[in-house]
């Protein structure tokens, strides 16, 4: 009886563990939560022979470079040369907004909120008691 009770135990265990390889072919980690390698894919469209724009978020000053990987889909060889990169100066577009006196300033940034424009910190105050705002967001 003991020696049933074990093998159906094993083989219950060797059962859930191949389940769970079966389950996760693609999981290249030694456990879950670990970071693997980043790799990117960018395809440009044929009839457009325009700069691929890359936008890094953030990245640690003492980190090295980050090494950009070039191939061309043609049978052209690969290059290994450094990419030359410049910073591009973030272009904002501008509106300005005037709250009468009577109505929520909030209430109307709000509404403008979604579509994405913030205020620079720059009002006028009329005799009337009306605000102008100005306000900007990211140029597409």
């Amino acid at each position: 009886m003991r020696t049933l009770l074990i093998s159906v135990l094993a083989a219950t265990a060797l059962v859930t563990y191949r389940s769970a390889m079966l389950a996760a072919p693609q999981q290249t980690t030694a456990y879950p939560g670990q970071m693997t390698e980043a790799r990117v894919w960018i395809q440009n469209r044929p009839d457009h022979g325009e700069a691929i724009p890359v936008r890094l978020e953030s990245a640690s000053r003492e980190l090295p470079p980050l090494r950009v990987h070039v191939v061309n889909a043609q049978n052209t060889p690969v290059f290994d040369d450094p990419i030359r990169v410049r910073l591009v100066p973030q272009t904002w577009e501008y509106q300005s907004v005037v709250v009468p006196a009577n109505q929520d300033v909030a209430r109307r940034l709000n509404e403008l909120g979604p579509l994405g424009w913030e205020t620079t910190g720059v009002a006028f105050a009329a005799a009337d008691g009306a605000k102008t705002i100005v306000l900007k967001r990211p140029r597409p």
